[in-house]
């Protein structure tokens, strides 16, 4: 299978690429960083630029997993018009690639569970409402809509994916990556938002990885979605407490009793779609905060 892996050298895109490696398929990787690869091939492109369809006129591709744009909630807010270009117009740029030059390849799309604001009831599914509550939900939603548009107009195969709280090595942002900077620096308590009764769905980066593949060779691909979870809720305060826990020094937890701007309060997916493909999350949270903290701690 000749696979194209856009965002390739970010948190997801690098792990993508290092399991397609090694299931013996070719790899082509694009993103915006300088980097040469013997491994697969890669090509430097803005997805906003004409470069994208110079890159779908010369290859064609069975499969493109977009793992590109901007992943930050908080600067969605403070630069919204920029994270709309990453998150909505870059996709109408692939899609329409995809349309014009490479038709039959079968397109899967990385969303979000943000695009569920605060769900009403969980576990939240698929068929549950949408209300995002900050930009960047609000533009996964679109450039969900952009997939629909384009499977329904012109016959592109799409399928959407929509994961909850993605952990692992590698991820230098969010919960884990945050903990960890103000536990290095403090001296006896670490401070975080909310009340530490916040909770989340977490899903370690292995097991997302092989919830995409799976999806993309038993997925509905006219424009299906997929809740990417492990159908688990964990509060922050429970997690953060084991996560330190994992560290031969001790702190103090406490929190802001503030709620951070475009913060869910609550989640957990409903995976049986997912799970009617086969798929069944293999690693637990102790064993994922485990290489975590092992990750960080090997840091120079």
């Amino acid at each position: 299978m000749k696979i194209l892996i856009l965002g390739s050298e970010g948190f997801i895109g690098q792990h993508l690429v290092r399991y397609y490696l090694k299931q013996q398929c070719r790899v082509t990787g694009c993103d915006l960083v300088e980097t040469k690869s013997d491994d697969y091939s890669y090509y430097k492109i803005s997805l906003l630029s004409n470069d994208t369809d110079r890159l779908f006129e010369t290859n064609a591709f069975d499969a493109c997993i977009n793992a590109a744009g901007s992943g930050n909630v908080g600067y969605s807010i403070s630069f919204p018009v920029s994270d709309f270009e990453s998150n909505v117009y870059a996709v109408s740029k692939v899609l329409d690639s995809l349309r014009v030059h490479n038709p039959s390849c079968k397109y899967v799309h990385i969303s979000s569970a943000a695009v569920y604001g605060n769900p009403k009831k969980l576990p939240v599914n698929e068929h549950d409402g949408i209300n995002p509550f900050s930009p960047y939900g609000w533009h996964k939603w679109i450039s969900e809509l952009l997939c629909r548009e384009y499977t329904n107009l012109f016959g592109l195969k799409t399928v959407i994916l929509r994961p909850f709280s993605v952990y692992g090595p590698g991820l230098k942002k969010q919960l884990f990556w945050e903990l960890y900077q103000k536990f290095s620096k403090a001296e006896d308590s670490v401070e975080l938002w909310g009340t530490g009764m916040e909770s989340r769905d977490f899903i370690f980066i292995t097991d997302l990885v092989i919830a995409i593949d799976i999806i993309l060779k038993k997925g509905d691909h006219s424009a299906a979605v997929y809740n990417v979870g492990s159908g688990y809720e964990t509060t922050i305060q429970q997690i953060s407490k084991e996560f330190l826990s994992c560290f031969r020094r001790k702190v103090q937890l406490t929190f802001n009793q503030q709620v951070r701007p475009g913060d869910p309060l609550n989640w957990r997916a409903d995976i049986s779609r997912l799970e009617q493909l086969g798929f069944t999350p293999s690693y637990s949270l102790e064993n994922g905060i485990r290489e975590v903290a092992n990750w960080l701690n090997s840091l120079p």
